[in-house]
This record gives C-alpha cells, sequence and structure tokens, in this order.
C-alpha cells in the first residue's frame, strides 16, 4: 500500500536540507543560524527537525524497525509493539527494539545549545531561559532513545567538526549510570527554567520534561535494581556500560519520585468527567486538563508564535483497527486487536465457574453492559455488543456456534492446538454469511474463515483506545486525525506508584507503599474500578503462581498489581512493550508464548452464549524473548567508524 507522507515543509539551515511534523513548529524558508536565533519563531523553525524525529512510539511505530519518519505508515498498526506483549495481537513477531543511532540529531540540538546563548540579548529572561530548557528537553529525549536500547552510550554536549581530524570524533562510550545522570541534568535544568504555560502541550516545556524525567528514571532505576538479574557477564558489563550498579537503584527511583511530585504540585490531575468509560474515552481523543505532551495530528492552522500553516499529518489508526463494514474501516480494519491476556486484567465478570465451566450469558451484552466491568475496560477495547459511536454499527464478533457444550470446562472447548474430538464433533465456525439452522455461524464482524487476518475480527475483543468519536473521515485509510499522548497524568500516576513502593521495599517504610496504592486508587476512581486494598502481608507472586509467574526474582502481589496497572491505564500506548525489558521478565514470560482470544460463541442446545479463551485461528505466533535482547548490539558500521566503541555482551 502506498504510504502518505507528512506533508513537508522546508528549510535550509547551514546548508542543511530538513523535515518538519507539525509540533507547533514550521521552517519558513531559506535562514541561516544567526537569523533563526533571534527570534522565538526562528527557533521553532530550527527545532522543526529535531521535533520529527524524536524518538515517540506513536501510531505509526513500527515493531522491530523503529520510528517512521516518513509519516503515515500502514504497517504500524499491523507490527505494533502491542503484538509482541500480548496487549493485543496482530502480524508483529520481531521482538526486537529496532536499531537507533541519531547522533546526526545530536549533533543538530548540541550546535543550538552552543550558539544560542550568543543572542540572549534579543529575548526577556523567561523567554530565553524557555527556549534553552526546550533544547535540553529535546536532547535529553534523544539519549532516551539510545540509553534504552543500548546502555551507556557516547555523550557528546557539542558539536564536533566534521572536518576535524578523524580520531578526535572518536568518543567511548560512557557508563550506562552516568549516561542516566546526563539525560537527568539535561531535564532537571528544563525543570527548573522551562516555560509553564500549560497550554503548550506540544513544547518541551518544564512539565514536559518533568513527564519525561518521571518515565526515565524509572528505566534507570530499573537497570539498577533488576539488570543483574538476568546474569549478563563481559567486559561491557565490567565497564558499567551495561547495568547500572544495585546500589543506585534508590537515587533513581527518587528522581522519579520527584517528578511526579513537581507535577501534582503544579496542578496537574486526570480528566473526570462523566463516567468512568465516556472520562476515559475523552481522555484519549479530546485535549484534557491531564495532558502534558503530545504529538498532533489532523489540519492544523495556527502557530503559537505567530504565522501561519496548513498541515496535514495523519495516521491510519481507525481504519486499521476498526473491522470492514458499513460506516467502520474503509480499507484494511482489524489489523491490530484485543487479547484476553490483557483484558483479564480489568475489572470484569467472571467467564468461567470455580470449577472451570464457562459461565452462560443470556446475551453478549451482559459481559460488559454491568457495574462489574470498569468503564476503563469498555473504553479500551470494543466487546461484542457494543456500539461503535460514529456509524451506530454494532460489533457482533461472535466466533462460532457449539452444538452442545454440556458440562466440559472451558479447557475442553479451547484445547492447546486449536481443537480436539470435543470441538470437531461440537464447534461449528464458517465464513461470512453461512448458516446453521437458519443462524449465522458467525457475527457480523466476528471470526471468518473463508478470508485471512484482516478486516474481521478473530480475537472477539477489538481495540477502542484512540478510535476517533467525532467523525467518520478517521476510518479511511490515513485520515486519522487523534493526537498521540506522549505523557499525560495518568501515567505519571503510574510512575509514581511504582516508584513509591520500590522506595518503600529498598527503605522497609510501609507508609511509602501505601502512598503507592493511593494513587493506584485515584486511577481507579476514574476508571469505574473498585479500589484495591493494599496487603500488609503480600506474598511473593512466583509463590503463589509459578506458571503465571515464572520470574528469577520476587515480586509481590502489591507490586505485581502495581505493575499490571500500567497494562490497565496505558494499553496500546507502547508502555508495556518496555515495561517488560526494564523489569527484565520479557525472558522468563515470553517463552513459546502465544496470545488467546476472548471467543464468544451461541450455544446450540441452551439458547446462551459462553466465551472461551482459546487460541487464535490467525496470526496464532508463539513468541520467544531472549535474555540478549535486553540490550541492542552496537552495529558494525559504527564500531568501524570508532574503534573506542566496546560491544555490548551477551551476544
Amino acid at each position: 500500500m502506498k504510504t502518505i507522507k507528512y506533508l513537508i515543509f522546508t528549510a535550509f539551515i547551514s546548508t542543511l536540507t530538513i523535515a518538519c511534523d507539525d509540533l507547533d513548529l514550521e521552517p519558513k524558508g531559506i535562514l541561516a543560524e544567526n537569523l533563526l536565533f533571534k527570534s522565538e519563531v526562528g527557533v521553532q523553525q530550527y527545532f522543526a527537525r529535531v521535533y520529527n524525529t524524536l524518538p515517540i512510539e506513536d501510531f505509526n511505530y513500527y515493531q522491530g524497525e523503529g520510528y517512521k519518519k516518513e509519516g503515515n505508515a500502514w504497517e504500524g498498526q499491523k507490527n505494533s509493539p502491542s503484538s509482541v506483549c500480548l496487549e493485543g495481537n496482530g502480524r508483529g513477531e520481531n521482538m526486537d527494539a529496532g536499531y537507533y543511532w541519531p547522533y546526526g540529531e545530536i549533533r543538530y540540538i548540541n550546535t543550538f545549545l552552543t550558539e544560542f546563548p550568543k543572542y540572549k540579548e534579543n529575548y526577556t529572561e523567561s523567554d530565553y531561559e524557555a527556549l534553552l530548557s526546550e533544547g535540553y528537553f529535546i536532547r535529553a529525549f534523544y539519549y532516551f532513545g539510545l540509553v534504552k536500547r543500548f546502555g551507556g552510550v557516547p555523550l557528546i554536549s557539542t558539536p564536533q567538526d566534521p572536518k576535524g581530524d578523524p580520531d578526535t570524533l572518536k568518543v567511548a562510550r560512557s557508563t550506562e549510570y552516568d549516561t542516566y545522570k546526563f539525560i537527568y541534568n539535561d531535564l532537571k535544568y528544563a525543570m527548573a527554567h522551562g516555560s509553564t504555560d500549560k497550554k503548550r502541550t506540544t513544547r518541551g516545556t518544564a512539565y514536559a520534561a518533568a513527564a519525561l524525567m518521571s518515565r526515565v528514571m524509572l528505566y534507570a532505576a530499573s537497570s539498577a535494581n533488576y539488570g543483574w538479574t538476568v546474569g549478563t557477564t563481559g567486559p561491557a558489563v565490567n565497564a558499567g556500560l551495561m547495568i547500572i550498579p544495585q546500589e543506585h537503584a534508590e537515587e533513581f527511583y527518587q528522581y522519579a519520585y520527584d517528578a511526579c511530585k513537581f507535577l501534582h504540585d503544579a496542578g496537574f490531575k486526570l480528566h473526570t468527567a462523566g463516567d468512568g468509560e465516556t472520562a476515559f474515552v475523552e481522555t484519549m481523543v479530546n485535549d484534557t486538563e491531564e495532558d502534558i505532551f503530545m504529538k498532533r495530528f489532523g489540519n492544523v492552522t495556527t502557530l503559537e508564535a505567530g504565522g501561519n500553516r496548513n498541515t496535514g499529518l495523519f495516521h491510519g489508526w481507525d481504519a486499521m483497527v476498526l473491522p470492514l463494514g458499513t460506516g467502520m474501516s474503509s480499507s484494511v480494519g482489524c489489523a491490530l486487536q484485543g487479547c484476553w491476556e490483557s483484558a483479564k486484567l480489568f475489572q470484569m465478570p467472571a467467564i468461567a465457574d470455580g470449577d472451570g465451566k464457562p459461565i452462560r450469558f443470556n446475551d453478549p451484552s451482559e459481559l460488559w453492559n454491568t457495574d462489574e466491568m470498569e468503564g476503563r475496560a469498555r473504553a479500551t477495547f470494543f466487546f461484542s455488543g457494543m456500539i461503535e459511536p460514529v456509524s451506530g454499527e454494532k460489533m457482533d464478533f461472535r466466533a462460532g456456534i457449539f452444538k452442545t457444550y454440556g458440562g466440559h470446562t472451558q479447557a475442553d472447548g479451547c484445547p492447546y492446538g486449536g481443537s480436539n474430538d470435543f470441538t470437531n464433533e461440537n464447534r461449528v465456525i464458517g465464513g461470512d454469511n453461512e448458516m446453521l439452522n437458519g443462524i449465522r455461524v458467525n457475527g457480523r464482524y466476528g471470526m471468518v474463515t473463508n478470508h485471512g487476518d484482516e478486516g474481521w475480527n478473530y480475537m472477539g475483543i477489538g481495540v477502542r483506545k484512540y478510535v476517533g468519536t467525532t467523525t467518520g473521515r478517521g476510518k479511511e485509510l490515513h485520515q486519522s486525525s487523534t493526537n498521540w499522548k506522549v505523557f499525560r497524568y495518568g501515567e505519571v500516576l503510574c510512575n509514581w506508584a511504582e516508584a513509591a513502593y520500590e522506595l518503600g521495599l529498598l527503605r522497609g517504610d510501609e507508609s511509602l507503599k501505601q502512598e503507592a496504592v493511593a494513587h493506584i486508587n485515584e486511577l481507579h476512581v476514574r476508571a469505574g474500578a473498585r479500589p484495591y486494598v493494599y496487603k500488609a502481608d503480600a506474598q511473593n507472586v512466583n509463590e503463589l503462581d509459578a506458571e503465571q509467574y515464572p520470574y528469577s526474582y520476587d515480586v509481590d502481589e502489591n507490586l505485581q498489581y502495581i505493575r499490571d496497572e500500567r497494562v490497565r491505564e496505558l494499553c496500546f500506548e507502547n508502555q508495556h512493550y518496555w515495561d517488560l525489558r526494564r523489569w527484565r521478565v520479557y525472558h522468563d514470560l515470553f517463552q513459546n508464548t502465544i496470545a488467546h482470544c476472548l471467543s464468544c460463541y451461541y450455544v446450540l442446545d441452551e439458547d446462551k452464549y459462553i466465551f472461551l479463551p482459546d487460541e487464535p485461528s490467525f496470526n496464532s505466533y508463539r513468541r520467544t524473548f531472549y535474555s540478549s535482547q535486553y540490550y541492542k548490539q552496537i552495529g558494525d558500521d559504527e564500531i568501524n567508524k570508532n574503534d573506542l566503541l566496546i560491544r555490548n555482551d551477551g551476544f
């Protein structure tokens, strides 16, 4: 399929041709640095290039290949990170983080940070500091994209002369600890001196810096706290280039904690209008008081520092996740779907009794049209029978019919490998419009056997998060205009809870652990979920259920719940893949692992419905993550150019 690219603006800056996107930045023409740095509009023009290529895992991020700079890459949803971490299911099976070595962009922003102070007299003190801080925020973002892949990297803070002695251009890797501290110092400056205008949600304000700080410092703390559990050894580990010494975990958790408190004290809060479902839908598709930093999509015709522009940056989310059909997706459809592994973490009615037998429902809507299901779940997923609000279409995802089910268990109806004697005799699945005793075998948008993995829902769960609510235009490929929420207060509360609980464990402080649960319950109030009750005598989950939690280190019940909350709150926001990496549990959980459906079946002889967590008929990949994949290997091209670079261990 043809990729529709960003609407490109062109600016020649120091003889460089650059492309930009829509982050409130617009190049104006052919200008030199000495003109650009004299005004805020000029600085925005200069920033355009580096904002365009910020390492943001947005709608178009392609798992295993990385950041798509050219724009509306429709393959992104097919290969979403959600597909490789059991948030959802699609074609994605590449567990690799994708190569990333953005030193050209780092040199570009270093030029600004070095030269901009010469133009201080052109600005008020506050405006000068806000722009300088924005530069530090951008540089920190780039280094974060590096350190979470490679560990310690070369730290370059001033622009190098590409025409200089080649040996002077060679910079050795700093330790992973020092790399994170470098980022910390950049963000600390930006938090102290950046703009405090909350309306600037597409710019690197003090608040965007604090949100990035809260995320980055959790990565650093996790590397220190859990990096040792994998057992990687070698020269890079010995030199501190991989894995932060465990004694620094408390330091970094405290940095994350403080950044979250900074945002709380600044007045950020959750969007809570309406019930849990309404509030969460609005949080993801509207601009709200929860927003801290976002990547804006759609036609935008204003520039906050003056001037006009008409950008056309869109994405294909709606068309790619909704099913094909009248008023629904007009192209592809269902490229990314939900899965049972993530859905079951939400508060919802049981689908099996204590004996493992499927609970009968008079109608599929009884699963979700009840207070037993938290509103946040209905805002994250489409379940069978829900109504898509723009088209008014019923999301009928029925997978098939059982002639009879009797006293069989769930396991009898969804065996390993997909079938057994019982299902072969009693389960009926079919192609589009096939009938049994006058009853359509599959739902209008449910699993069909005469098509591929596109267009129809074969998982029993659809993706609702980020789907537009006011116009059908987004259902055409590359016409979605929902903004990507890079940082929002919901994530901050998740970060705060994790940092507080980990600090409580390290310090033996019960009050910090209970504070962590309070942050989780603030999310639950908005979600329409029951509060979580803190367990003072929490047990290790790997002792309670070693099959579900085959961890190589201890995680207690409270901490596991806090980690699971990140799936409930941040599902499809491309965080869980990185969470599993930083916690060093990916290789424990993903060994020949497959996603499961929430398949709705009609039981013919009972006139009832059941839900089964069976294996998918399409994209039934069994995914494995290897311990060597926690760090990327530095590429041969870079090693050949710079013999000071030490390769990572474990490969």
